[in-house]
């Protein structure tokens, strides 16, 4: 666990360092690092799309502070609770709401997969949710790549 805990303090730094100083560090995320991600193998299972309004449902958003969702989800909820959404949001403080959802839906889904999906904590106990701007990215995946993907997704934005 404390292999784990480690590794998300290098992530961070990895993702502040990516930018350095020049003008090209990407400020905002956008739909594409949702697919990035899964293209990059951090989630373990197939993945399906899920519509903007289900996923804004989901996570308890006001729809009318979203102005764009590409969210998919593991196919088989049985077995895996990965996850993966890019919430645009109307303005900053939206994408500060948006972040609070999202803690509030790694609880309530670890709470829920523990009976049921014990193999899913480990992903949900790792969840990444990163806000740039008025965006939000949320990834629940493969605790041993989702760093990886991070990390690569970081240094090509």
């Amino acid at each position: 666990m404390k292999k784990i805990r480690l590794i998300w303090p290098v992530l961070a730094l990895l993702l502040l360092c990516a930018c350095g100083t020049g003008d090209s560090c990407k400020t905002t995320y956008s739909a594409q690092d949702a697919r990035d991600l899964i293209d990059a193998g951090a989630f373990t299972g197939e993945m399906e799309e899920v519509d903007g309004d289900v996923a804004a449902a989901l996570y308890g958003l006001d729809e009318s502070t979203v102005t764009e969702c590409k969210c998919f989800m593991a196919v088989n909820t049985a077995v895996s609770a990965d996850e993966v959404a890019v919430l645009v949001l109307t303005d900053e403080k939206a994408a500060e709401a948006a972040v609070t959802a999202c803690k509030a839906r790694v609880d309530s889904q670890i709470e829920s997969c523990t009976d049921y999906a014990p193999a899913a904590i480990p992903g949900l106990e790792n969840a990444v949710i990163l806000q740039r701007g008025y965006t939000v990215l949320f990834a629940v995946g493969d605790p041993d790549k989702l760093p990886q993907a991070l990390s690569d997704l970081a240094l090509t934005n």
